[in-house]
């Protein structure tokens, strides 16, 4: 059986080392283009074509999601109308890895002259001394090392370099602007990521409540469980405080050491008291404390200390 996984490894190997010569190359002109995003009035703009627009389209829409306005042309329709969606206020970004790629060369071109020099330049290439790096503002060098596909040719080192020089444009940007999960979910809103951090547990709780009394028997609580389907029940005392939660996980856990399981009521298997948290605190603070105490669901107070419902796991993460 051929190892197959070595051929791999090779290809690790390969692209790590020039990640690695990529690193330590990094100058001067790469706080200069990120410097020149911060100032920017209008919107970065990647344009490129095969292999390389796929990377540029990539780190564009990585940009965007932290709220700095971009988009991609793949160059090779930039010809028919799509040159007319740039604008002298923006930062155009041509990728070629060789720099000599005609549609791209055609492109900047076309666009220097439309806006007569005004439009901020940056090429990301393997080769600053080609026909791109010689005619724009800014280099961001992938460096020229050899491809790793067998014939050297096939875009594999150069679109990984790319594309993790992209990433790097991305993190120092971040920094820059102080960028936080807070900003991050402003911008993600319909996710899961937008759901934990920025909708509040009022939200998402259960505000009908299953109750049962500490002598409710245990058959009853089960049902009472299963009828409300969210896998706990709150427990009151006789003067109606509630004192505890039973969940379908201590009927479990302690079913086989209760004697008499047929005479054995609520308070056999509760726990007394209860970890809460405010149906005004983000879904953020319910998971933490769910994740700290080691447990699935919480019992939801509003500012009085009223309880007004139940959170689980599930509605603070689906």
């Amino acid at each position: 059986m051929t190892d197959y996984y070595k051929s791999a490894q090779k290809t690790f190997s390969i692209e790590i080392a020039a990640l690695e010569k990529l690193r330590d190359s990094l100058d001067e002109q790469f706080d200069a283009v990120v410097e020149e995003i911060l100032a920017l009035n209008g919107r970065i703009v990647f344009i490129g074509i095969g292999k390389s627009g796929i990377i540029g389209d990539k780190i564009s829409a990585s940009l965007s999601s932290i709220g700095i306005p971009s988009f991609s042309i793949d160059a090779g329709v930039a010809y028919h109308g799509d040159l007319g969606r740039v604008a002298k206020d923006d930062l155009a970004i041509f990728v070629s890895n060789s720099g000599e790629t005609q549609e791209v060369i055609q492109a900047m071109l076309a666009l220097q002259h439309i806006h007569q020099d005004q439009l901020a330049t940056v090429a990301m290439t393997g080769n600053p001394n080609s026909t791109l790096g010689k005619n724009v503002q800014f280099v961001l060098n992938i460096g020229n090392a050899s491809e790793a596909d067998v014939t050297g040719m096939a875009p594999t080192t150069s679109t990984t370099a790319t594309l993790v020089l992209g990433d790097a444009l991305l993190v120092a940007l971040e920094e820059a602007i102080a960028f936080s999960k807070e900003k991050f979910a402003l911008y993600h809103p319909g996710g899961s990521i937008g759901k934990i951090l920025l909708q509040r547990i009022k939200h998402v709780m259960h505000s009908k409540i299953p109750y049962v009394h500490e002598d409710t028997p245990i058959n009853d609580v089960i049902y009472r469980i299963s009828d409300y389907g969210i896998g706990i029940t709150l427990v009151k005392s006789s003067s109606d405080d509630v004192i505890g939660i039973v969940t379908d996980g201590d009927i479990r856990k302690k079913f086989l050491d209760i004697s008499g399981v047929k005479g054995s009521v609520a308070k056999d298997y509760m726990t007394y008291g209860f970890i809460s948290v405010n149906e005004n605190e983000q879904n953020r603070d319910a998971w933490r404390k769910m994740a700290n105490h080691n447990i699935s669901n919480l019992v939801v107070l509003n500012d009085t200390g009223e309880v007004v419902g139940i959170v689980t796991i599930h509605d603070v993460l689906e």
